[in-house]
């Protein structure tokens, strides 16, 4: 297997360095906030009531079965009034890709909130596929916070 090295020295590795800081702070600027995105905070919402509700149905399945009655009012009351506060929908679009489709990577930072408080807070990363006619959105897969800012093609 070969080896490619390559040394940087002087003025070379200045403008290396000066065009690395460039990219990553263009990549830095152009992050999107699309809190006012109906389309997509409702996939967004649909996304987290469908990863978190059905744990909630485990347990209330659990505390039923056991009989414990105090355990079972207790969760029925913190499903119930359970609330999805979604906090912020920031978009990563891909720097170097000009097609009107596109694949966006979407950080939500959000907070599930019952009775007694703030039960959970989180940040999920999710890859979306935009297309721009339409303004349609469709959920492909979670992402990593790599993916987020490193999202050039």
């Amino acid at each position: 297997m070969s080896e490619y090295k390559f040394q940087l020295t002087g003025w070379q590795a200045i403008v290396a360095i000066v065009v690395l800081i460039g990219i990553f702070g263009i990549r830095l600027v152009t992050f999107s906030d699309l809190e006012d995105d109906a389309t997509l905070v409702n996939k967004i919402e649909l996304r987290l009531v469908s990863d978190y509700f059905p744990d909630d149905v485990e347990k209330l399945k659990a505390a039923y079965e056991s009989g414990d009655t105090d355990e079972f009012d207790e969760l029925v009351q913190s499903v119930t009034s359970t609330t999805l506060n979604i906090e912020s929908v920031k978009a990563s679009y891909p720097l170097f890709k000009f097609s009107s489709s596109k694949e966006v990577v979407v950080k939500v930072t959000y907070s599930l909130d019952d009775d007694s408080g703030t039960r959970e807070t989180g940040t999920n990363y999710y890859l979306f596929k935009h297309g721009s006619l339409g303004n349609s959105w469709s959920y492909k897969r979670e992402a990593t916070v790599v993916s987020y800012y490193l999202n050039f093609v």
